[in-house]
């Protein structure tokens, strides 16, 4: 774990403030779920992200698309992608998603990029991207994505469209 300095003191009724500059980094925002475990004597708070109870579905989901389409495909949560197939897996797997591509999804906007889009944080080089966000009883929880970058190859509206339906059933699945 990583110290930060910060002492906070819990109030009468066992709550604690996690300070602003903390939850700026983490993209902690009012009102998203943390999920609590212990650890020894430590506390740990984590962003809960309702993607990750797709487990293994996801990731088998995410090699159907691969051997379909023939793009690399991921699934994400709100922030990070979470289970990624394809020749960009190592790239993309537990990667952090950009601010643009995050506001994206949680404006409930697809993404057709055929020329380039600013997918991830850490990586500068645009991809050629297809997104559709991921909703279930009518919060957004991530999204499914298929991505290369390959310059030869093109992405479609035909994509898409298989992307809004993938979305849409993985959706269904944590409802």
């Amino acid at each position: 774990m990583k110290a930060t300095g910060i002492v906070r003191r819990i109030d009468e009724l066992g709550r604690i403030v996690i300070p602003k500059e903390i939850r700026r980094v983490l993209r902690i925002r009012e009102g998203d779920p943390i999920e609590i475990f212990t650890d020894g004597d430590a506390v740990v708070l984590k962003k809960y992200a309702r993607m990750r109870e797709l487990g293994d579905y996801a990731e088998v989901y995410c090699q159907a698309l691969t051997g379909a389409l023939g793009f690399s495909a991921a699934v994400t949560d709100t922030e990070t992608v979470l289970f990624a197939s394809g020749p960009m897996k190592k790239q993309l797997l537990k990667a952090t998603l950009s601010e643009t591509f995050v506001e994206r999804m949680r404006a409930r906007q697809t993404i057709l990029a055929p020329e380039g889009y600013m997918l991830l944080k850490e990586n500068g080089s645009p991809l050629r991207l297809a997104a559709v966000p991921v909703t279930s009883s009518g919060d957004v929880l991530g999204s499914v994505l298929i991505a290369t970058d390959d310059t030869r190859l093109r992405l479609s509206d035909t994509e898409l469209s298989i992307l809004k339906t993938a979305a849409l059933y993985l959706g269904k699945q944590l409802e």
